[in-house]
């Protein structure tokens, strides 16, 4: 009987200890969604991420790098960086970021540029997106990434 419930104490104490916060000291990066996968000219592509991070330092820098697919509009393929501005956040922050760009190049910036094929007009491209972050004690998050984006001629 003692055995049975040291055993029973030993759980529910283990249960309490182990418990784990939903925020770590890593940021974390989750890739929520994007306002079109299809993206005709001119057009406005905005992506929404959000962050999680215990320590609530998220103030320091994002990513995002676009890869293109098709063969000859390689060159489309960069990678942004941007200062994330600094909000304040308090500890165990979740906050929300929206990226956006112009398709294609146009004011303001950041623009993405339409694929053209040397000796050609421009052609339809399609692309993913990846992102990552990196907190003030320089901890990098998981990279997150878009679907396939078809981002269409003029």
């Amino acid at each position: 009987m003692k055995l049975k419930l040291l055993i029973v104490a030993l759980i529910i104490v283990g249960c309490i200890t182990c418990s784990k916060d939903s925020f770590n000291t890593t940021p974390e990066l989750k890739f929520l969604s994007v306002n079109s996968t299809v993206i005709p000219q001119p057009s406005v592509l905005e992506f929404h991420l959000q962050c999680t991070d215990k320590e609530g330092d998220v103030i320091d820098t994002i990513w995002i790098q676009r890869v293109s697919k098709v063969a000859g509009c390689e060159g489309l393929s960069r990678i942004d960086s941007f200062a994330i501005p600094n909000f304040e956040p308090p500890k165990n922050v979740k906050a929300e970021f929206v990226f956006t760009y112009n398709y294609p190049n146009s004011q303001p910036a950041p623009n993405i540029g339409a694929c053209t094929i040397a000796g050609s007009q421009s052609t339809t491209d399609t692309s993913y997106f990846r992102f990552w972050m990196r907190d003030q004690a320089k901890h990098y998050s998981d990279t997150v990434q878009s679907p396939d984006i078809a981002l269409l001629k003029q």
